[in-house]
This record gives C-alpha cells, structure tokens and sequence, in this order.
C-alpha cells in the first residue's frame, strides 16, 4: 500500500478499518438485545425521575437498581467485540505511526544523515544561521544542494505526495522537553486545509486525517449495518 500516495492510504485505511469494526460489532453482538437495554435503560430513568418528583425514595432506589442492572448487561454484551477492536486498532495506529509519523535525521554520529522514506533515502546537510537552522535534503542525490532543496525551520515543503515540516528535535517529557540541536525531525502531513482549525491549523497529520475520515464512516456504516 505504500505505492499510494499516503492521502490515498490513509483514506482507505481508514474506511477500511471502519468496515471492519462495523462488521465485528455486528457479528459478536445482537442488535435487538442491545436496544431492548437500552429501551429499558431508558425506561427506568423515566420511572426513577417520577418516584423523585413524588418523593418515593424507596421506588427511586428501586428503578435505579434495574437501570444499573440493564446499563451492565449493556456493557458485559460490548466487552467482547471492544476488546477485538481495540487489539486492531492499536496495531493499525502502531504501523501507521512508524510510517506516516515524521523522518529523524541525527547529526550526532559519524556518518551522514540521511532522509530515508518510501525505501528512498537521500543525503542532508544542517547549517546554523542567525535564524534558527536551515536543512537540506538531496532529493535528486546530485551531491548538491538547489534553492529547491533547501528549508527554514518551520517551512512545509512536498515531497513524495506527502507535506513535510522541519521542525527542531526535542528529547525529554512533555513541558521538560529540551531542544536537541544535533537533531531535527520532519513532521509529516497528510493534507492541507483550506482555512485553519482551532489548535491543527491548515495541515493535518496521518492521525488527524484518520479520525476525520473515520467518524463519519464509522457513523454511516453503523446506520447500513443496524449496528447500535
């Protein structure tokens, strides 16, 4: 699947992986009992509000019983196809995150750095300036360096169907992460949006991209495939 452009592959990973909930949640699970708990769930709701309203307070703790009761055979009846569901989608996002996750070039070691994706790795060079750093990826592996070829700390480029950030390599946890400048990572982007969003901005990574295109075919097929 890595022939696609990682758009495309994303894309139908992601319908695909909602396919394949769908279906799990359709086959381990029956419909019809589950929306019997929940009609139940529902009903004693209804009947514990009105025991509330008539000051009942032993019908109220009554109704609340029952409903906890249908709320947990609910639960027990979703256990299994969310404990199969979880185990895929774990290791789909493991895979997917060691290949649409970002390039780490290291310019500690004696060798040469290298940006190596799709099987292809190409020669770079890092240069400090007065405004931050400057990198460059041999694309062509010429041995030289084109204006083409050269990008500024934060400056998103293309490369391979795919968007990418040079961004500086931070090593530590969280807020008590420090910059490493012997290393700089290549965040990569799956597309571009035509305004920005809140806290993503104009490019969204391969997770983004997956959450949006998945919640809205995980809702559909539920819908096709009676899955409550």
């Amino acid at each position: 699947m890595m022939e696609l452009s990682p758009f495309l592959t994303i894309t139908l990973l992601s319908i695909g992986l909602s396919v394949i909930i769908t279906v799990i949640y359709r086959v381990l699970t029956k419909p019809e009992e589950i929306r019997k708990m929940k009609d139940d769930m529902r009903f004693y709701k209804n009947k514990m509000n009105e025991a509330k309203k008539a000051g009942d307070r032993a019908k109220m703790n009554e109704y609340a019983n029952e409903m906890l009761k249908a709320s947990q055979r609910q639960f027990r009846s979703s256990m299994k196809p969310m404990m199969v569901t979880i185990l895929i989608f774990f290791l789909l996002l493991g895979w997917l995150n060691t290949n649409f996750g970002g390039v780490r070039a290291d310019f500690s070691g004696e060798n040469e750095p290298v940006f190596s994706y799709a099987g292809e790795e190409h020669s770079m060079m890092y240069e400090s300036n007065d405004e931050g750093f400057v990198t460059g990826v041999d694309f062509n592996d010429d041995g030289t360096f084109s204006e083409d070829e050269r990008f500024a700390n934060d400056e998103v480029f293309r490369y391979s169907g795919a968007l990418w950030k040079p961004v500086t390599q931070m090593e530590g946890f969280f807020l008590f992460a420090e910059p490493k400048e012997e290393a700089v990572r290549f965040e990569m982007f799956i597309a571009e949006m035509p305004f920005e969003l809140p806290l993503i901005g104009n490019y969204l990574s391969w997770f983004w991209w997956y959450f949006f295109i998945s919640l809205p075919a995980t809702f559909i097929l539920r819908k096709l495939m009676g899955v409550v």
